[in-house]
């Protein structure tokens, strides 16, 4: 049993509300890492350092976008039905390429996407034949020319979260509920 240090006691939340306040800030976190990809200009040459500071941003979008439609520990994974919406083909179509995008190349690395080069060279080097290995990786951005479809579905995700958990909370009492492992200690601690 968890104790805020603040209070004493942390009030409780069901796993499926707690699900939802995070998903709500996992939303906003996607939303924000793919607003810093619309600042991209399309037609503006970028250097590859550049390309991958905004594949972070791309990754960023999944991660978060994904935490919320995973388990975790002790947390179900959000539906749609949770946030009363029924996504359209298109953002259904997103929504499974976010999370393949999430489960085979951002959290991991599936044999059967990746784009990789690697190849070596033999040169002469003080009188020594040296192999030089070229490596060459795919830093693309995938989802760069649906940012726009991203940012729209992102809100009404974010829409919806809110006007669930706002409906939610008209049926409670007020609720002090603070969950932050830095300001939490195990029972076990205060009995020791």
């Amino acid at each position: 049993m968890e104790k805020n240090i603040r209070d004493g006691v942390a009030e409780q939340l069901l796993p499926r509300q707690i699900r939802l306040v995070q998903s709500l800030a996992d939303f906003q976190m996607a939303y924000s890492a793919v607003e810093f990809m619309c600042e991209l200009d399309e037609d503006r040459l970028v250097t590859r350092v550049e390309r991958r500071r905004y594949r972070c941003f791309e990754d960023t979008a999944v991660i978060a976008y994904g935490r919320a439609f995973a388990n975790a520990n002790n947390l179900p994974m959000l539906s749609f039905k949770q946030i009363n919406i029924s996504p359209n083909p298109d953002e259904r179509a997103l929504h499974e390429r976010l999370l393949e995008r999430r489960n085979k190349v951002v959290a991991h690395s599936d044999a059967d996407r990746q784009r990789i080069s690697f190849t070596t060279e033999c040169f002469s080097w003080e009188n020594k034949q040296v192999m030089m290995p070229r490596l060459d990786f795919d830093d693309a951005l995938a989802f760069f020319a649906e940012r726009e479809a991203l940012v729209a579905w992102f809100s009404t995700l974010i829409s919806a979260t809110r006007k669930r958990l706002f409906k939610q909370v008209q049926s409670m009492s007020e609720i002090r509920f603070v969950r932050d492992h830095t300001l939490t200690v195990s029972s076990n601690a205060e009995d020791g």
